[in-house]
């Protein structure tokens, strides 16, 4: 009896949690290819502003977001570090990525 209780506690507190978690307006995806950058955003940050600044602060490339999910490749970009900035309405995420030698 005391297991059930244990267990029904712990659904309830995941069940609580996971919505508290999964309110990021923006969540980076994993690939195989160590020279992309990969992002999915919440149908609410559609038409967001997403920039690419160097370590040096220069822009980039800045485009708006016309679907929910991007692919930034950094193949053709020096050794370096880089910023990937997604705004939208005030609301703004700022994500590094480092470009290595191979």
């Amino acid at each position: 009896m005391k297991a059930l209780i244990k267990i029904s506690a712990l659904l309830v507190l995941i069940a609580i949690i996971t919505p508290a978690h999964s309110q990021s307006l923006v969540h980076v995806m994993h690939t195989r290819n160590q020279y992309q950058f990969v992002f999915k955003v919440s149908k609410e940050m559609l038409g967001a502003h997403v920039g690419i600044q160097s370590e040096a602060g220069n822009q980039i490339n800045s485009q708006r977001l016309m679907k929910r999910k991007m692919i930034i490749d950094f193949t053709d970009l020096p050794v370096g570090h880089y910023t990937v900035v997604v705004e939208k309405d005030g609301k703004a995420e700022s994500f590094e990525y480092v470009r290595n030698w191979r």
